[in-house]
């Protein structure tokens, strides 16, 4: 199974007026799935879908109307997770298994969300069977690549450009019943990836429209948040993750009445923001 289709793995939008040094990065919220995949795989397409950002790049299709750049995967977190080490594999899930020497069998790898997925959402395995080793270069190199090179790119070109860089990377999650009057996290790898300052205009930009936050629990940033934040070297990155069910039917996985509203808001946000980093917060 390789990723076939005739789509680019990710899309791009440039500024539409006056770039600022801003880029959002949405990564889980693609749905081109490649058709042997959906003929292999064990789960419906919808019980698939549940794993997505569902719709996180329709509220964020904003970016580039405020002047930043925007990044988006087109191929599913099912079949490639961008937000993981290209390391991070299950040796078992193929055979023969994968030389476990090489990989890293993080937490997020022994729950089945790797870079190559064993389960979708709430746990539910994908595939019936193992998959080929080749299957790793396949979409690693067709998918995972791909996007992490263009990624790089803008960041050294916006950085280049300013002196400086903010990545924002967009996800969505479950309702979150420890928390129950949260519905939106930052993610700043406990203070490593992002300014402090930052955080704070956020938090207040948030709040002000009647979102509730938290930091870093339970989402503390992923790989893209880890490895490309450096605000010692003036790349600054934030994970920002929405409750689902701010804009979203999660049984239905359709846009709700409030979809309108909650992307009106992000849009705001994300405006002010840029225009508050670009006066160096």
């Amino acid at each position: 199974m390789s990723f076939q289709s005739s789509n680019p793995p990710y899309l791009l939008s440039f500024p539409e007026k006056t770039a600022v040094p801003l880029i959002v990065s949405s990564p889980h919220s693609g749905q081109d799935y490649p058709t042997d995949f959906l003929q292999a795989a064990r789960l419906s397409i919808h019980d698939l879908q549940k794993a997505e950002d569902r719709f996180v790049d329709k509220l964020f299709d904003a970016a580039p109307e405020i002047g930043a750049t925007f990044l988006r995967a087109a191929f599913p977190r099912v079949w490639c997770d961008v937000n993981r080490d290209r390391r991070e594999l299950d040796a078992r899930m193929f055979k023969p298994p994968l030389p476990s020497t090489a990989l890293l069998r993080t937490p997020k790898v022994r729950a089945g969300f790797g870079v190559i997925p064993r389960c979708a959402s709430q746990g539910r395995a994908i595939y019936s069977h193992c998959l080929a080793p080749e299957e790793v270069e396949r979409r690693i190199s067709s998918c995972w690549l791909p996007y992490h090179q263009a990624l790089s790119e803008l960041i050294f070109d916006v950085k280049t450009k300013f002196g400086y860089a903010l990545l924002v990377d967009v996800h969505s999650m479950p309702r979150l019943e420890q928390y129950r009057e949260c519905n939106v996290v930052f993610g700043d790898a406990h203070g490593h990836s992002c300014s402090s300052k930052i955080i704070g205009f956020l938090e207040e930009n948030f709040h002000s429209r009647g979102y509730s936050t938290q930091r870093n629990v339970p989402y503390a940033g992923g790989y893209i948040t880890r490895n490309y934040g450096r605000p010692l070297q003036g790349v600054h990155a934030i994970q920002i993750e929405l409750c689902r069910s701010l804009y979203m039917n999660t049984a239905t996985l359709e846009p709700s009445r409030m979809f309108i509203k909650v992307r009106e808001d992000l849009t705001h946000i994300m405006g002010d923001l840029a225009f508050a980093f670009s006066e160096k917060i």
